[in-house]
């Protein structure tokens, strides 16, 4: 059987390439034993096989299972363990229930699999458009420790808290973007269609307008005279950022700007700590070695800041430095969960730490968020009526010395 995996090298360059083994074990152990960090196994084509374009058409894939659907999943799986149904069984049932085609479609051939002989955590790695490096780890744990009906309930409680997590940023920011975008649509309806009426009427009255009235009509006139090139200029602007977005400079310069915003930084780095602290301490909990938990958990943390802090983690503990010692001097982590995680360590209990210190930020999250939209709600009517505003009283502005030009001759009839 051939493999296909991707990796890093001690440079961190990535690598793929395939591999003949027995099973995917085999390939992870031999890319360690070289240094490298597997960041993907599965079971791949050779090189030399060819397939046909239906083949390559059904393995593209636009997207990943999203959260809220993996975490049922877990769950219902979770159950399906506990009750002693067989798995296959169990997972035909699965992939009957699911509404995601994605993931009923790698659930569908998790069965297929399984009936063939493989297990589980090798059937999920085959499907990584739905079971993630992180999940397939745990599951092959489970599958080794002999607790999988535990790893599978502690990973349908960390994908129900993570959505949980996103649920309520993604409400509290929902209302800024739709004020955002109102006001956006309302100040092109302003200038567009209003501004030039009252334009038209001011021509001829044939006297000089006020400053703000002048500059108002400026913007009115740019937008509509370049309208095309001021879309394209959006265009550019955009996918310059989208390329330089993909590159890891450019992932690190952003990620970087988000936690140093002043309102909505901290609550990043909250968001960002407890998937940090719950990820790994599930990782430890499950029994992979604290190297390769904190390979997986770069990927979890979302964050190319954190993720870099966590390789320099890595270098230090691998020099022989101690866990909480090597965050700390990483600068990049916030003193609460250095303590917690010092705590943890002295008492021997490193993953149960780190499990509350994600509960304490996932409770720190919802208070913030909680206020955040308490507080956001008056300041975004105050700026779109500011905005609005302006543009309105500029347009009214020159009538207040409509008497003056009708005294001195400046508008006939």
């Amino acid at each position: 059987m051939e493999f296909a995996y991707v990796a890093k090298n001690t440079k961190g360059e990535e690598i793929s390439g395939f591999m003949p083994a027995g099973n995917i074990d085999e390939v992870v152990n031999h890319l360690h034993g070289k240094g490298f960090a597997v960041l993907h196994v599965s079971e791949g084509r050779g090189r030399s096989e060819n397939p046909g374009w239906r083949e390559r058409l059904a393995s593209i894939s636009f997207g990943s299972v999203p959260t809220r659907q993996m975490a049922l999943f877990s769950r219902q799986l979770s159950t399906v363990l506990e009750a002693g149904i067989p798995l296959v069984r169990g997972l035909r049932g699965l992939s009957a229930d699911s509404s995601s085609r994605m993931l009923g479609k790698a659930v569908t051939d998790l069965g297929v699999r399984l009936e063939r002989g493989e297990n589980l955590s090798d059937a999920m790695a085959a499907n990584p458009q739905a079971f993630n490096t992180m999940y397939v780890s745990m599951i092959r744990a489970g599958e080794r420790a002999g607790t999988l009906d535990q790893i599978v309930e502690q990973l349908a409680i960390y994908l129900e808290k993570m959505d949980n997590i996103k649920q309520q940023v993604r409400s509290a920011m929902s209302y800024p973007v739709f004020i955002l975008v109102f006001t956006i649509l309302a100040t092109l309806f302003l200038l567009l269609k209003i501004v030039p009426t009252f334009a038209q009427i001011y021509a001829d009255f044939g006297q000089e307008l006020p400053g703000l009235t002048q500059v108002v009509m400026a913007a009115s006139n740019m937008i509509r005279h370049n309208a095309l090139a001021v879309i394209a200029g959006m265009l550019a602007v955009t996918t310059a950022f989208y390329l330089i977005g993909r590159t890891q400079p450019g992932r690190y310069a952003f990620h970087s700007f988000l936690l140093k915003l002043p309102i909505f930084g901290p609550i990043i780095l909250k968001t960002v700590m407890s998937r940090f602290a719950r990820t790994f301490g599930i990782l430890l909990g499950s029994g992979l070695p604290i190297l390769d938990g904190l390979e997986l958990v770069k990927g979890a943390a979302s964050n190319e800041v954190i993720a870099r802090a966590i390789d320099e983690v890595k270098r230090n503990i691998a020099a022989g430095h101690g866990v909480t010692e090597s965050f700390r001097a990483t600068g990049k982590f916030p003193e609460m969960v250095l303590q917690l995680m010092a705590t943890g360590e002295e008492a021997g209990e490193l993953d149960t730490m780190l499990v509350k210190t994600a509960d304490f930020y996932d409770r720190q999250v919802e208070a913030t968020v909680h206020g955040l939209a308490s507080l956001i709600e008056p300041m975004m009517i105050v700026i779109v009526g500011a905005l609005i505003g302006v543009i309105v009283v500029s347009m009214f502005l020159p009538i207040f010395h409509l008497g003056d030009a009708l005294m001195k001759g400046g508008y006939s009839y």
